[in-house]
């Protein structure tokens, strides 16, 4: 075992090498997934650490496609497919694509990948372009909510009136039951005794007939 010992501290020497070797070289990229309309714009973030040549996106799937190639003092290299939509933010190390009029097309996995003494990838980030719906159904819901705006109008309305009515009448009976119980001779009671006498009082003739 004695001749082993020696060696065990290089051993470990190279191991830490390796260990932070890979670790510089790891690569990092957000968000994990996006959904986003037709028409609309996405943005993938690709960090990394460590000596770098360069970071390129790729479209894994459905079809391999390098979208652009990204260096620091250099001006980029863009996919024809994706020219004109494609803008940066960042460096190399921490560098933000930015894809924007996405089409239909664009749906996939997209990596990072970095150039430094050995290609890394990233994770991918799945892409999800939706379908936009059609100007002209859009225009045809919001003619439809606008021509039922009176009508909904007008059953609030007729409802609300229902609603008081039957407020006031209930209220209205409220009132006589108090005013009946509490004073027997309030003006409604006075009112029925009249009544009572009025009917049966005898009529007086007419002298100058």
């Amino acid at each position: 075992m004695a001749p082993e010992l020696p060696r065990l501290p290089v051993r470990l020497t190279l191991a830490c090498t390796l260990l932070r070797a890979l670790a510089t070289q790891e690569v990092r990229q957000f968000p994990p997934y996006t959904i986003a309309p037709e028409g609309g714009s996405i943005s993938i973030t690709c960090s990394t650490s460590g000596s770098l040549s360069g970071v390129f996106l790729k479209q894994r799937l459905p079809k391999p496609t390098s979208v652009i190639y990204y260096e620091d003092k250099k001006p980029p290299t863009v996919d024809e497919r994706f020219r004109g939509r494609i803008a940066f933010s960042g460096l190399q190390h921490n560098l933000t694509i930015t894809l924007s009029h996405l089409q239909l097309s664009d749906t996939g996995a997209y990596a990072c990948q970095a150039v430094m003494d050995d290609v890394v990838w990233g994770p991918d980030t799945l892409v999800v372009v939706t379908d936009k719906v059609p100007q002209e159904a859009d225009m045809c819901q919001k003619a439809q909510l606008i021509s039922a705006l009176p009508v909904v109008l007008a059953m609030s309305f007729f409802f609300l009136g229902l609603g008081i009515g039957a407020v006031c009448v209930l209220k209205k009976t409220q009132v006589k039951k108090l005013c009946c119980l509490e004073d027997k001779n309030s003006a409604c009671v006075v009112y029925e005794d009249m009544s009572y006498r009025g009917q049966n009082r005898m009529s007086t003739p007419n002298e100058y007939q």
